[in-house]
């Protein structure tokens, strides 16, 4: 069994049917489920089947127009708000994947660098602080 995903721009007439004035709205995906794997495998053109059901749907008020579409064999795999969470968090905490790594063969570079521009910048601000109290 497969599920087929029809995705599409939506859009409403903000004038009358004679002289229509279409404004998109935003997408809406239609979901056909349980279908026969054999009927999409052997379709001829899945793109026209899918543009002429979602054109079916539309009238003079609202219209759908169709984007793409989507075959899917397997179902959905669900991935959990803690996991996306934790995701979240390590790569604004550089932590995990999202760590930086040392150059091979310069390990602890990244860390000396990192003191060099700390002790650099604060002599700098030393020396600016100096130079403003004693103009020359």
């Amino acid at each position: 069994m497969a599920t087929l995903r029809i995705f599409t721009q939506y859009s409403e007439n903000h004038s009358d049917t004679k002289t229509p004035h279409w404004k998109p709205k935003g997408g809406q995906t239609f979901i056909i489920k349980d279908i026969e794997g054999d009927m999409i495998t052997y379709c001829d053109n899945l793109k026209e089947v899918c543009s002429n059901l979602v054109s079916a749907k539309s009238n003079e008020h609202y219209k759908y127009e169709y984007r793409e579409h989507e075959v899917d064999f397997i179902g959905d795999e669900e991935i959990s708000i803690a996991e996306l969470t934790k995701e979240v968090r390590d790569q604004f905490n550089g932590e995990g994947k999202y760590a930086p790594n040392d150059i091979p063969g310069f390990e602890g570079t990244l860390d000396k660098l990192n003191d060099l521009t700390i002790r650099c910048s604060a002599e700098l601000d030393n020396e600016w602080a100096n130079e403003s109290e004693n103009p020359q």
